[in-house]
Formats: C-alpha cells, structure tokens, sequence
C-alpha cells in the first residue's frame, strides 16, 4: 500500500473542495439548485488582504463545497 504525502493530500482536499463548489454553482446556475449555493456563515470568510498581487481572497463555505470535500477524502481512503 503506498503512502502519499502530506502536501499531496492538501492538494486534493484543496482541489476538491474548489471542483464541489465550481459545480455547486454550474448546477445553481443551468438548474436553479440554489440550495447548494447557499452560504452556510451567512458572510464569507476573508483569508487574504494585500498579499502581493492578491488583494483580497475570500472563502465561502457552501454545501456543495463540502460535498466536494467528502467525495475527495473518500476517494484518498479509497485509493490508498
């Protein structure tokens, strides 16, 4: 059985969790399931202020994102 590393699982969690949210909103937008769009906080969270070029990175936990997230972890457990 091979081991991955941590920064290895970071990206796929990371990535993950962006992929369920980008379809989280494609599905919002071509269906109207604003259900997985909702925000979850109410406001988004900021995790970035003037690093840089990057003036502002907000994150916004959604459903769908963690449902992203979920399916991503499963597929780690699953695979290694």
């Amino acid at each position: 059985m091979d081991r991955y590393s941590i920064s290895f699982i970071f990206v796929v969690l990371i990535l993950g969790f962006m992929i369920g949210t980008v379809s989280g909103s494609l599905l919002d937008q071509i269906f109207g399931l604003s259900v997985l769009n909702q925000s979850l906080f109410g406001e988004s969270y900021q995790l970035i202020n003037n690093f840089y070029l990057i003036k502002r990175l907000d994150v916004k936990l959604t459903p769908a994102g963690l449902i992203g997230l979920g399916i991503s972890i499963w597929l780690l457990y699953k695979k290694g």
